[in-house]
């Protein structure tokens, strides 16, 4: 029999991620995300059967990827295997997700506790059992906790799936590890994979001159960032580089900035996050909010898209005085406010449209490796692939990296962009 691959998700998308291998009557499943409409309707995988998952690994806490997880457990069982900061982090992102999108979402938060209960943590190295496969978590240098997959399939097959990684050593990870594996096929993200990033130096001086000239002027720098990795990124930047600006955090990105104290060793340098905690302000009421809008000082709140939480509300109070910042760090998605702001300049609600009066940026701090890193990590595999299997991308940016790789790969390789619900044998 054929080892199957079946796209449940993330085909020629950006989002709920899903991805089923299926060998000699078992199956796994890497990843269970979810994504949103234009309507900002939460969007689920294709269904699998509960019963028949051998095992469900978890690759990161984004809820792109674990966001559709707990339905698997209404009425199933399966296995689950991540890394323990992956599933802490998605606790909070999933109480969130069900406060704000409870009349959408079949599952409660007692399915993930039955999802955590059944969990097999394992640190980076470690390898399980599940079944006749074999699974294995590697660091991925995407947020906290986050893993490479490698998957031995029951007949031989060697998968290296990605999930969301990121090539380059950032201020609070390591860059992922390229560990001494032989993969037949790799299944790869392509979010930035039509386009590679600038050079992470300078768009920080960029960032660190934007801040200053505007504290030096009085005004007030809103970065909305998402709660988990881009918030502790920037606040851990600013400062590492200005230790003087007064810097306030808001927000899920609150509990999470804290959460990573209990996970210091998945850190690059645990001794500064820890300084630049004792040095931050943490904003716990609303009474704050209104108070530290009086005087120059920099906000990083969720949510980073602007979608809602206490960065549109700092939006609302700041958009009307050029002598302000609006500073977006994070992936703006089509139909996001953030997204509209940068196309027209304009906060657009309830058909009432708003202009940014606002200094308006937006920086390239991504936590996903762009097109040509993306090539070099594959390449280090070259001499044992046979397959690379492209999702996690718009159709676009997935092209592309399936051009890139093709030029470097040769005719020996099998270089797919599978949509949604296509199956490819191995």
């Amino acid at each position: 029999m054929l080892v199957e691959i079946t796209v449940l998700g993330g085909g020629r998308e950006v989002g709920r991620t899903a991805i089923l291998l299926r060998d000699k009557g078992e199956s796994l499943l890497l990843d269970y995300g979810v994504n949103f409409d234009e309507k900002d309707t939460p969007q689920i995988p294709l269904h699998v059967r509960p019963v028949d998952l051998t095992a469900l690994v978890i690759s990161h806490a984004h809820l792109d990827h674990v966001g559709a997880a707990p339905y698997l457990f209404i009425t199933g069982n399966p296995k689950t295997i991540t890394t323990r900061p992956t599933l802490d982090v998605a606790r909070l992102l999933i109480i969130d997700f069900l406060r704000l999108n409870a009349h959408y979402i079949d599952y409660e938060l007692r399915e993930f506790e039955r999802m955590y209960n059944v969990t097999a943590f394992l640190n980076y190295g470690d390898r399980v059992e599940a079944g006749s496969f074999s699974v294995q978590l590697f660091n991925a240098g995407h947020i906290l906790g986050s893993s490479l997959t490698y998957v031995e399939t029951p007949s031989g097959e060697r998968v290296l799936y990605t999930g969301d990684f990121n090539t380059i050593q950032t201020w609070t990870m390591h860059a992922a590890e390229t560990p001494p594996l032989n993969p037949t096929t790799i299944i790869v993200e392509s979010t930035y994979g039509g386009r590679n990033h600038p050079p992470r130096p300078l768009v920080e001086k960029r960032l660190l001159e934007i801040v200053e000239s505007t504290i030096d002027r009085g005004g007030v720098v809103l970065i909305p960032a998402f709660s988990v990795g881009r918030t502790q990124e920037i606040m851990t930047m600013l400062y590492a580089q200005a230790p003087y600006l007064d810097i306030y955090i808001d927000g899920l990105s609150r509990d999470i900035t804290e959460l990573y104290l209990k996970y210091k060793k998945f850190l690059r340098d645990p001794n500064l996050y820890v300084k630049v905690l004792e040095n931050i302000n943490f904003v716990t009421n609303s009474a704050m909010r209104k108070k530290i809008l009086k005087k120059p000082c920099v906000i990083i709140a969720s949510a980073g898209m602007l979608k809602g939480g206490p960065s549109l509300y700092y939006l609302k109070q700041l958009h009307d005085s050029p002598r302000n910042a609006l500073i977006l760090v994070s992936y703006q998605a089509v139909n996001s406010n953030g997204h509209k702001i940068l196309e027209r300049g304009l906060l657009e609600e309830c058909g009432i449209n708003t202009l940014i009066k606002a200094r308006l940026a937006w920086l390239d701090f991504s936590s996903h490796a762009g097109r040509d890193d993306i090539v070099k990590f594959i390449m280090r595999y070259k001499s044992s692939i046979r397959n690379v299997i492209i999702i996690h991308g718009n159709a676009e940016d997935a092209e592309e990296l399936s051009a890139a790789l093709r030029n470097n790969l040769g005719e020996d390789v099998k270089v797919l962009v599978p949509p949604n619900g296509s199956t490819i044998e191995l």
